[in-house]
């Protein structure tokens, strides 16, 4: 399933980049060495980033060293963005 259109992500190229570390929309987008653009993946890809976060999954690098999951902070700049959402 496409997550971002802009950029042709699909689920499975999420959850890869989220297993190497990424723990946010902006860090998903680092990965592949692209921007976000019209905004709407970012919930989506929040909800993935928590989901993936909560179930500490043992192929993470990150995992293995915590035993807690980071809960992820709604980002302090949400509001200046148009579509109200923001990739960190």
């Amino acid at each position: 399933m496409y997550v971002c259109i802009c950029h042709a992500l699909n689920d499975k190229q999420v959850t890869k980049a989220l297993e190497n570390g990424a723990r946010t929309p902006a860090s998903v987008f680092r990965h592949y060495e692209r921007q976000v653009q019209c905004g709407k993946c970012v919930p989506m890809m929040r909800e993935m980033a928590q989901s993936h976060c909560a179930n500490q999954c043992e192929a993470c690098p990150s995992h293995a060293a915590t035993q807690q999951p980071a809960l992820l902070p709604e980002p302090a700049n949400a509001d200046s963005f148009p579509y109200g959402v923001a990739a960190e």
